[in-house]
């Protein structure tokens, strides 16, 4: 069994690109055969491959989009097969595996090693064993701490059995900010005035989506601060430029989108106007958060105003921090351009963020990812433009939220043709595998590279 993984893992005649390509595209395609069994749904009839397809990218891909409401069209083995891709899929197959391999007491290639750093966007090969068990150990924990807190509210509403289900379903969909839910067809708009369950999600999304590397920072330096061998004012210093820039990103990016929301839908009768202003600033700060890439909707979307709507759609392109559950070109891509925007401004020679020079390489892999993103969402939104009938924003809230692998919509998901379908399941595979490793995965090959050293002679072009 164990070398039958390690060969999975191996995958030794592709690229590093193509093994996190083909991981995911195994899970969704062994989850479209699991959802189509009569089994899996309450009429106990064969479910449509398009549909079955497009729930288990959703699913593996953590975004949340579905053609069906989950909790009136999945029987309980449905839930679990969903629940299970969900979990795959926020961790990767490759890291699930590598994590069965090293409990099992076996070593990583090092082509396993190098796959296992491009998977969790690591800058070089680490202490792998270590790192990959510390994931498995702290995502039981938080998923584990969610369900305990979210059954407190379930048990009494649903009973022992149910209420522990929907509560284990929704602390994994939380973390792994996937955004699918068993509670019924409004999301969590029933539960908008909680603040146990609003909260709790709340913190679930938050910290699947600031990323592996950030947590374990921030886990050693609090050991460093408790036993004293770090004083509480150097704390923030001796985090890492990676850590520092997740942080202070998610923070802005969270709460001003929260005040922003707050002020154009406070007395929007469709939204926030019947709520007092705790509870709408509660509400506006669950889409904040929610927007991350998680999905959960705690407010009626189609009634928004166009403004939120578009706010909406920049948030959620922009999305979580990298190493996480989240999607979109992320926290880091974002503040490494603007940064380096300001320095041009500046009339600097070199890019400089908390006395750390940011190497041109970095700049150049941000301002593609952002790029090619763009690009993919602008001719993915254009396609659907050709296939479906719906408004200009709906079409591009739709293709937004698969992209960043969001899930959340203005309500038209159930009703896209197959050809809106199809472009949405290659939004949301994308999306979660990243362009940068799509792209790479389709022109990377083993073998002999063609060394070409020729270096020709500059060019001029004027731009601007």
């Amino acid at each position: 069994m164990v070398n039958y993984i390690h060969s999975l893992l191996n995958f030794k005649r592709f690229s590093t690109a193509q093994k996190i390509a083909v991981s995911f595209l195994l899970v969704i395609l062994v989850g479209t055969v699991l959802l189509m069994l009569p089994a899996a749904h309450q009429n106990h009839q064969a479910y449509p491959f398009i549909d079955s397809l497009f729930t288990a990218t959703s699913a593996t891909c953590v975004t949340g989009l579905v053609v069906d409401v989950t909790a009136s069209e999945f029987t309980l083995f449905g839930q679990i097969v969903i629940m299970l891709l969900i979990q795959i899929g926020g961790l990767g197959l490759m890291t699930l595996m590598a994590v069965f391999i090293l409990l099992l007491k076996s070593r990583l290639s090092m082509h396993e090693k190098i796959a296992m750093k491009e998977m969790l966007n690591q800058e070089q090969v680490f202490n792998m064993h270590r790192f990959l068990l510390d994931i498995l150990k702290y995502t039981l924990l938080f998923e584990g701490g969610g369900m305990i807190l979210l059954s407190f509210r379930f048990i009494p509403e649903f009973g022992l059995f149910s209420g522990l289900f929907k509560a284990m379903f929704l602390a994994v969909s939380a973390f792994c900010n996937a955004g699918f839910d068993i509670l019924g067809s409004v999301s969590l708009m029933e539960y908008a005035h909680d603040p146990l369950v609003m909260f709790t999600i709340m913190v679930l999304i938050v910290l699947g989506g600031l990323g592996f590397a950030v947590w374990f920072d921030l886990r050693d330096k609090l050991k460093m601060l408790f036993r004293r061998q770090l004083k509480l004012s150097r704390l923030r210093k001796s985090l890492s430029l990676h850590t520092r820039i997740v942080l202070d990103m998610t923070l802005l990016l969270i709460f001003a989108t929260a005040a922003l929301l707050f002020l154009l839908e406070w007395d929007n009768p469709g939204t926030l106007a019947s709520f007092n202003w705790w509870e709408k600033g509660m509400n506006a700060l669950f889409e904040s958060v929610t927007l991350r890439t998680a999905g959960f909707a705690g407010v009626n979307y189609g009634a928004l105003t166009l403004a939120s709507k578009f706010l909406m759609i920049i948030i959620m392109f922009i999305g979580g921090s990298p190493g996480g559950t989240a999607g979109g070109i992320k926290t880091t891509t974002l503040a490494v351009l603007i940064i380096y925007i300001i320095s041009n401004l500046r009339g600097r020679t070199h890019t400089v963020l908390f006395h750390r020079t940011i190497s041109m390489d970095i700049i150049v892999r941000a301002m593609g990812i952002f790029f090619i993103n763009l690009m993919t969402l602008l001719v993915g939104i254009f396609l659907l433009c050709i296939f479906e009938k719906h408004d200009f924003i709906e079409l591009a809230f739709e293709a937004v939220s698969a992209m960043a692998t969001v899930g959340l919509t203005l309500g038209i998901t159930s009703s896209l043709t197959l050809g809106g379908k199809i472009i949405i399941i290659l939004l949301m595979f994308i999306g979660r595998i990243g362009i940068m490793t799509l792209v790479l995965s389709l022109f990377s090959h083993h073998g002999k590279q063609k060394n070409n050293n020729v270096v020709y002679p500059n060019g001029s072009i004027i731009v601007g």
